[in-house]
């Protein structure tokens, strides 16, 4: 049985000549048919302080998180918290990883980017990236203590919030800067 080994259409490289500048929207919003929507000067200046707005507080919030984890982890004293133990491993792990791929996106590194989009690949989707960003706020209120519990609310309240920005303007967190020049 001969298998295909190309890589699917979304891990493949975009074509570097399609890109259309700062404003070039997703070719799926917009219409039915796939007509892009330009947008306005306006428009694209709010989805670009939206664009840096949501990393610089995304970054925080992984940081947050971290540090979290590792003054839980400090705090274990007993056999019978194991539980924490794992939880605080699995929110550094998790936290470490959406660290690395808003970095990545700022500053792109062309191995660290396929790696992630071959085996996290929801994190380039708005509301799939939000929606993981609730998950991991789930895994803050399952630790022990008031830090963990406000760091778990706070980080929610992110993951809502872009998920409600998304449902108000898609277009908002279709931006993407230029590539960078070498």
């Amino acid at each position: 049985m001969a298998h295909n080994q190309d890589a699917p259409k979304w891990l493949q490289d975009d074509d570097p000549q399609e890109f259309d500048g700062p404003n070039m929207t997703n070719k799926n919003i917009g219409s039915v048919e796939g007509t892009p929507v330009p947008m306005s000067e306006e428009e694209l200046q709010k989805a670009k302080m939206l664009y840096y707005g949501i990393k610089g507080l995304t970054l925080g919030l992984c940081v947050l998180m971290f540090a979290t984890a590792v003054i839980r982890l400090e705090t274990i004293d007993e056999v019978g918290q194991s539980n924490q133990i794992f939880v605080a491993v699995y929110m550094m792990f998790f936290s470490t990883l959406l660290f690395t791929f808003e970095a990545v996106q700022t500053r792109p590194i062309e191995w660290v980017e396929h790696m992630l989009k071959r085996n996290f690949g929801f994190l380039f989707n708005a509301v799939w990236k939000a929606l993981f960003i609730v998950f991991i706020a789930f895994l803050c209120l399952g630790l022990d203590g008031t830090l963990a519990f406000f760091t778990g609310v706070l980080v929610a309240g992110f993951g809502a919030a872009q998920i409600a920005l998304y449902l108000k303007d898609p277009r908002w967190f279709e931006y993407k800067p230029p590539p960078l020049e070498m």
